[in-house]
């Protein structure tokens, strides 16, 4: 069984990102306050937070002409950035995991886009790769854990807004609800394909209910290209989030479930080994290239 999940931290540091809230504005001087730096290195775009098993990236899209003009961008999950000119602090950002580190993104599009020059904090990011040195072009992803958190943020901000309960507002919550089923099942078209090719069953565990299926996306949705059944798995509900928090997965050449460590001793511990059902045309079979695409983001996570 593969366990993709970032390395324990090998001292007993403790980690900057504890004390630290998604979403909220941070300059350097609250950042200072907070974790009692002195240190004028913390100026930098990177810095190694000496007392804990962090590294701060401080990326500024838009840079003012007495800066550097890394070109630096966040596009919504992914962060390319380009590491300082004499590649000192590379290191920080490859080995990463291998060190123990945490790596923490604090971004703005322009300096003053937030009051005092602060910065959004972003949350935890990964190393993914990178090309070229003097600078070296780093690509990082957001991890899943922040990701989810955010996603969580929005949809309790969403819920906050739609205001109190209302008896006499039962129509339109009824259609806020199916709204929700219908937007959660997937698109129309692309759940009724899978419908199909899996003969109305759950690719995993057979169950033929379908008001509890789900089109699941392997490869993330990027647009109606992504919306081919090969690409896509006929999932029960509780299975589908499972999947999408990246808590199992598939091995694409054995097409047996891999689960992570969280859902070991539990209840669904017991789908781990099994064989993924296939539809019978074989041109609809899960994608591997898209199922190796999934499990490798899930191990750099």
């Amino acid at each position: 069984m593969i366990t993709p999940s970032t390395p324990t931290p090998n001292t007993n540091r403790p980690l900057a990102s504890e004390r630290l809230k998604q979403g909220s504005i941070y300059t350097r001087k609250d950042l200072s306050a907070i974790y009692a730096i002195k240190d004028a290195s913390l100026n930098n775009g990177i810095f190694r937070l000496k007392e804990y098993d962090s590294v701060w990236l401080f990326i500024t899209e838009h840079k003012t002409s007495d800066r550097t003009p890394y070109v630096d961008s966040l596009e919504g999950d992914t962060l390319h950035m380009q590491g300082q000119r004499l590649g000192r602090t590379d290191a920080l950002i490859k080995d990463h995991r291998l060190r123990g580190l945490e790596l923490l993104v604090f971004y703005r599009k322009a300096k003053y886009e937030h009051p005092f020059a602060g910065f959004r904090y972003e949350g935890i990011f990964n190393y993914h790769s990178h090309t070229g040195s003097t600078p070296t072009s780093f690509v990082l992803n957001r991890s899943q854990a922040t990701a989810n958190e955010d996603f969580s943020h929005e949809i309790g901000r969403q819920l906050d807004n739609q205001g109190d309960f209302n008896p006499n507002d039962l129509r339109d919550a009824r259609t806020r609800v199916l709204s929700s089923i219908v937007r959660r099942r997937g698109q129309p078209q692309f759940r009724k394909q899978l419908l199909e090719a899996y003969q109305g069953r759950c690719a995993v565990t057979a169950c033929p209910l379908q008001q509890v299926l789900e089109a699941a996306h392997i490869h993330p949705y990027l647009g109606a290209e992504t919306n081919v059944v090969s690409n896509g798995l006929l999932l029960r509900t509780d299975l589908h989030t499972l999947f999408d928090l990246g808590l199992w997965w598939i091995n694409p050449v054995s097409l047996r479930i891999e689960i992570s460590e969280v859902l070991m001793g539990g209840e669904y511990g017991s789908i781990e080994g099994r064989s993924l059902a296939l539809p019978k045309n074989e041109s609809e079979h899960p994608s591997r290239s898209a199922l190796e695409f999934r499990r490798s983001a899930i191990a750099n996570r």
